[in-house]
């Protein structure tokens, strides 16, 4: 789901906000722990007014949610999917085939 959407405060408030959001996501022990949403950022900008330091940002990101029938894994397991069947032949049809009768029309 894409949003926008703009933040309004200092410099330092708003480095704090990004690095608060940079932790909704983060990996320790070769495992990636996710709190909150799964974003990606795809732009940010910074705009400073008249009154510096009060600074804009104005982000482009985004969320990606999963339906509440499927919860947070849709199934999935650490093992991976199962294994598939591989697909069987369709029957051998015969090399020859006797030809069909022709189809005659009257007008």
């Amino acid at each position: 789901m894409p949003l926008e959407f703009s933040f309004r405060g200092s410099f330092f408030d708003l480095t704090d906000f990004f690095h608060r959001l940079k932790r909704f996501v983060r990996v320790a022990n070769e495992r990636v722990l996710v709190r909150g949403r799964l974003m990606t950022v795809d732009s940010f900008t910074f705009t400073s007014g008249d009154s510096f330091p009060q600074l804009t940002a104005e982000v482009k990101a985004t969320v990606y949610l999963a339906p509440k029938a499927e919860g947070a894994v849709a199934g999935a397991t650490p093992q991976g999917p199962s294994p598939v069947a591989p697909a069987q032949p369709a029957a051998a049809q015969p090399a020859s085939s006797p030809t069909p009768a022709a189809a005659t029309a009257t007008p």
